[in-house]
């Protein structure tokens, strides 16, 4: 995905490139409303108007990128308000102790089922002697 982003990026720019200085050599002015431009070649105009496109995509990206920092440091600190409150509405439990496998409590055999045996189609594959 990466070098198809970096693919079609370098197509665009060489475009440009190839845009802007076929277009070096034609002068032309702009009208906007009641402002008029100096002259210049319209590769530059084209330049220009891809310099602005590229400010104007930093400067949003910026805006959004400081909202999502706002947004996480308010969830952060909700997440620690909460942890605090888990923490606090829970009794202090002793940590068991790590007992030996062999001191298996009684009450737990019952709860333990056995290994259903394995049969296929042609019959039981279990030992016929198990000794």
């Amino acid at each position: 995905m990466f070098y198809l982003i970096l693919l079609l990026f370098l197509l665009v720019c060489g475009g440009l490139a190839v845009l802007t200085v076929l277009n070096f050599s034609t002068q032309v002015h702009v009208d906007l409303f009641f402002w008029q431009s100096p002259d210049l070649p319209i590769g530059m105009w084209i330049l220009i108007a891809f310099f602005l496109g590229a400010l104007m995509l930093y400067l949003v990206s910026v805006v959004s990128a400081w909202s999502d920092k706002r947004l996480i440091k308010k969830l952060q600190q909700r997440i620690a308000t909460l942890e605090q409150q888990s923490v606090s509405a829970q009794p202090a439990q002793p940590t068991p102790a790590v007992s030996n496998p062999t001191n298996i409590p009684e009450n737990t055999y019952h709860q333990i089922m056995p290994m259903p045996s394995i049969t296929s189609q042609s019959g039981n594959l279990t030992p016929k002697n198990p000794r």
